[in-house]
């Protein structure tokens, strides 16, 4: 028991550190992501829970390489939640995603109506839906995660929310 203590003490210690990295400077430190991989798969071994940890990270890595393709996250993004699945496991993990994104949609709803942009976002949603059918599955030329012009969201914020909850959930 004491030991879980440690290790969800160490989860949020690490999903508050990269979610106060990404609101300070936008990036999220890949020594710290590495790390907290190699711890993620170290502990979930001694927990006996290695395959499941590892397959976490498998999943993890392959649907947000498949968003970060897209231009939709940055990399940062990328190994946060490759990381932080390593170290939750598969079930935790896509409970934290699932709140980690609803949380993301109302920080972007937030970010529309205090920037003025809500007729502007959907413009733009409309234009990525047009783009997708068009040109199929590649990145928009504009809309983008790397365009400094477009609203974004430190979404390693949203991912600590969720994993916090996840964690001190009943």
């Amino acid at each position: 028991m004491e030991s879980i203590v440690i290790w969800h003490s160490l989860i949020i210690g690490f999903v508050i550190a990269t979610a106060y990295s990404d609101l300070r400077w936008r990036k999220i430190p890949r020594n710290v992501t590495l790390i907290a991989l190699l711890l993620g798969l170290l502990a979930n071994w001694h927990f006996g829970h290695l395959f499941n940890s590892f397959l976490a990270a498998l999943v993890a890595f392959g649907i947000s390489m498949g968003l970060f393709s897209l231009g939709a996250i940055g990399g940062g993004d990328v190994k946060l939640i490759t990381a932080l699945a390593a170290m939750l496991r598969l079930q935790p993990w896509g409970q934290a995603m699932e709140i980690a994104i609803f949380v993301a949609c109302g920080m972007a709803v937030i970010q529309m109506v205090r920037g003025r942009a809500i007729l502007r976002t959907l413009r733009n949603m409309k234009d990525l839906v047009g783009w997708f059918f068009a040109a199929g599955p590649r990145p928009h030329p504009e809309l983008h995660v790397k365009n400094a012009a477009m609203l974004r969201s430190p979404f390693a914020v949203a991912v600590a929310v969720g994993t916090i909850f996840v964690l001190f959930r009943p």
